[in-house]
């Protein structure tokens, strides 16, 4: 799994190598639309998701598949012609901000799907990012040797930190990590201090937090696992 990502009807939607799934009512998850490698999945306030990866063995789609945009929940996708065609494998939306990053780190920007432009460079070692629900400007970066944090929207990085995981960030003061052990913990302060919640028990493949209570997990056995109490006890 590399991503999940909430849709119109307060459900989610999870990316996959094979494809994008949705759980069902007893809980087994159900692909949706087309057999495609998600490697990068976001989600709009609007509902709009956004994807990129690669096609599947039967597509006649060029690989990569590029940035596209799906407004009928995964059900067909179209591509978003501002960016280069590529492979974004980190797209976060945020503060009324996208952000897409390509395969060579360029960081892709704007207002909406349609009007991005390059804006900077990735920190080294990018693995995940967040953005401020509310200051879309404002943006934290997981790497493999620590956290970076940016406040003019991703041309500048400075460092935040040893952290090194999966970022979520669901309101101004829940800005959630989970670290290769699946240890999670939560920071009231944008990155600057943290405080340990609970574990997901396994090594984290993808993380969302719809809010400062509820949060989704996934690992890479493909299990989905959630917990409705900031993070400290997982289901």
């Amino acid at each position: 799994m590399h991503g999940i990502a909430p849709t119109r009807s307060d459900g989610i939607v999870v990316g996959t190598h094979g494809g994008l799934y949705a759980p069902g009512a007893d809980g087994a998850l159900a692909r949706l639309g087309e057999v495609a490698d998600y490697m990068g999945l976001a989600s709009l306030p609007s509902g709009t998701l956004l994807s990129s990866g690669h096609p599947g063995p039967e597509s006649d789609e060029p690989d990569p598949l590029g940035l596209r945009r799906s407004d009928d929940g995964g059900a067909t996708w179209t591509r978003i012609e501002s960016v280069p065609r590529d492979d974004y494998h980190v797209i976060e939306a945020g503060g009324s901000r996208v952000y897409a990053v390509g395969s060579d780190g360029a960081i892709y920007a704007g207002g909406a799907p349609t009007t991005l432009a390059k804006v900077g460079q990735a920190p080294e070692g990018l693995i995940d990012m967040a953005v401020s629900p509310t200051r879309g400007n404002v943006v934290v970066a997981a790497t493999q040797s620590g956290m970076r944090r940016s406040v003019d929207g991703g041309r500048t990085w400075a460092a935040a930190g040893d952290r090194i995981g999966l970022v979520s960030w669901a309101r101004p003061g829940a800005l959630f990590i989970v670290d290769a052990n699946g240890d999670v913990a939560m920071s009231a302060d944008g990155g600057a201090s943290w405080s340990a919640r609970g574990s997901i028990g396994a090594p984290p493949a993808a993380l969302l937090a719809t809010s400062a209570r509820e949060l989704v997990a996934a690992d890479h056995e493909a299990r989905i696992r959630t917990s409705d109490d900031g993070g400290r006890t997982w289901s």
